[in-house]
């Protein structure tokens, strides 16, 4: 991938789409002059020239990935099937079952939840009918979590507020290190004003707020596990000192704001609070779409670097959120395809290179750290990933006013994620293979130091195989309602279960080595884990159970019995009780 021929190639791959089908977000056929489509609707065609290679061998790296995943988001979307379009096929449609008894009125997912396909989420009433459970259920998880504010710091006192300066600088290393490749969110002189601050110069403005935050965060994930975090509270003073000015923060209209909000919702994302989280991110959102929309940051190139980072961050952990539980949007989707991707030449470092040594007095050496052409290559994947989750229910598409499910999309979107995987770095690749579980993965609710690296990789393969689970639900679903299943649509049954086995493996390791997003990790356990256990009382699926996915149910329960996130989070425990019952009658 890093050699000259595959960036030159790769390149001319991306300059096949003309301007028309590029602004379409679809396949064009690259028929010069004219390509089909433009030819058929007597659109004047135009095809851009192939952009000059980059110099350094770096630059050609990362700018390679770019382009890869730039090509490869232009072939996903959101009108991949429309709902006048038909898919050719001998897959018959799909009744939804009649369900009553759920106050119309008061839902404000959907006037037309009745005839709804029952999508792999919680917030989705009909699935949770499919499944037996209360179509309420998310909204229950919502009031359960904002009405227990028992666990949170509230605001503190801030004047006579102290730091002591190694605990400081252990945090900073720490936020470094475990959260800034997620998230990166920081500028270059981040360092520079978070020794200000520490060295007794901590007033009421953005500034302090933001050092602040990074001690909050950093202080977490120093702990071993979140119940460690819970019992000492060695964020307290800082979340109580950052609440404190968060009035100014919001009263200010710049990107430090925008800065603050996010780190407030990476915060409590880390301390598992979905609710919370999700009010300072869309908080963050509106500042920093007007940002763009007020062209305030045009002028100069660094601080608008950091916005388009800060932009992609915010969308990450908004529909991280939002997937499960339904919450209101900032309808921050609108601009996906209108903010630039982030540049790659430039450093994402929040500290000069000649600062390095400070934090390197302070954190233990990791041979096996993510690298920081690695990092910039995660966060891109991150970002098409993300778009591939949101689109992954596309193999649904309308036939005769049924829903229908559709092989020949399941196919195309699995090629997709097959080339999502194959533009990945050799350093970010992980086994695809449908891992069974097993005793190592029990380890989960222990403490365990895994690299950064390793736990990039570990929450890259839980996404493949959440994203392939979602690919082949619906056929799933179609077997369950239909008294003689099509051959294909039974062999993309087994694809299911097999994403099924790798997801629960991955999810396992991914509690232990990812603390940036806990409460959304144990959702996706849950509802995949419920279709899964759905698809076993089909007597049409029993042949393609295996015992492999029988353990996997068990590792399920296990994980939300033992994992150290759900002492802390009242809707995760109201999801275990379900899950553990549900697991005990089937297995």
């Amino acid at each position: 991938m890093s050699t000259n021929a595959n960036v030159s190639s790769t390149r001319q791959r991306a300059t096949l789409a003309c301007d028309v089908c590029r602004s379409r977000r679809t396949k064009c056929d690259g028929v010069k002059p004219s390509c089909s489509f433009c030819e058929a609707h007597g659109i004047l065609c135009n095809y851009r020239s192939a952009a000059p290679l980059a110099p350094s061998r770096t630059e050609l790296e990362l700018s390679s990935i770019k382009e890869r995943l730039e090509d490869m988001c232009s072939l996903l979307s959101m009108r991949l099937v429309g709902s006048n379009s038909g898919i050719s096929g001998s897959t018959a449609g799909i009744s939804l079952p009649r369900f009553g008894g759920y106050p119309m009125d008061e839902s404000i997912i959907s006037r037309n939840w009745r005839s709804e396909f029952p999508f792999m989420t919680i917030q989705t009433p009909s699935t949770m009918l499919l499944l037996g459970l209360n179509p309420r259920l998310a909204a229950q998880m919502v009031t359960e979590e904002r009405t227990d504010v028992s666990t949170l710091t509230p605001p503190g006192e801030f004047r006579g507020f102290k730091i002591q300066y190694q605990d400081a600088i252990s945090a900073f290393g720490t936020f470094y290190k475990k959260i800034h490749h997620w998230f990166p969110v920081l500028p270059p002189d981040c360092f520079d004003i978070y020794l200000d601050k520490i060295s007794g110069n901590l007033d009421s403005s953005s500034n302090s707020c933001l050092v602040l935050l990074i001690a909050a965060i950093g202080s977490v994930a120093q702990c071993s596990s979140l119940s460690v975090a819970y019992e000492q509270q060695p964020d307290a003073s800082f979340i109580a000192g950052a609440l404190s000015i968060l009035p100014n923060v919001n009263f200010e209209f710049s990107l430090r704001s925008v800065q603050c909000l996010v780190l407030l919702s990476i915060y409590y994302n880390c301390i598992g609070k979905p609710c919370q989280a999700h009010d300072y991110i869309l908080m963050a959102s509106c500042k920093a779409q007007a940002l763009f929309k007020c062209h305030l940051y045009d002028s100069d190139d660094a601080a608008m670097e950091i916005l388009r980072r800060s932009f992609w961050s915010i969308l990450l952990i908004e529909t991280e959120l939002g997937y499960h539980i339904d919450m209101p949007e900032s309808n921050i989707w609108k601009f996906d395809d209108r903010i630039l991707l982030p540049g790659v030449h430039d450093s994402w470092q929040p500290f000069r290179d000649d600062q390095r040594h400070l934090l390197d007095q302070i954190l233990l050496p990791d041979h096996s750290a993510i690298t920081p052409n690695d990092a910039k290559a995660y966060f891109l994947a991150e970002i098409l990933m993300c778009r591939m989750i949101r689109r992954c229910t596309t193999s649904v598409t309308i036939s005769h006013n049924r829903e229908v499910y559709a092989p020949i999309v399941a196919v195309e979107l699995a090629h997709q994620l097959e080339s999502w995987y194959d533009h990945l770095p050799l350093g970010l690749r992980f086994d695809r293979s449908a891992i069974p579980a097993h005793d190592d993965a029990m380890h989960y609710a222990s403490p365990h130091s895994l690299s950064t690296l390793a736990a990039v990789t570990n929450f890259l393969q839980m996404q493949y195989h959440l994203v392939l689970a979602g690919i082949y639900w619906p056929a799933i679903y179609s077997i369950i309602y239909s008294d003689t299943p099509a051959a294909e649509t039974l062999a993309d049954s087994a694809l299911f279960f097999g994403a099924y086995t790798g997801f629960i493996t991955s999810a396992a390791g991914a509690i232990r080595s990812c603390p940036q997003g806990p409460w959304s990790i144990h959702a996706n356990i849950f509802i995949t884990t419920m279709a899964a256990l759905k698809g076993t009382q089909s007597p049409s699926l029993r042949p393609v159970i295996s015992s492999i996915v029988i353990r996997s149910f068990t590792v399920a329960a296990e994980i939300f019995q033992t994992s150290q996130a759900i002492p802390t989070s009242p809707s995760l425990r109201r999801i275990r009780s379900i899950l553990t019952e549900q697991v005990g009658n089937k297995i």
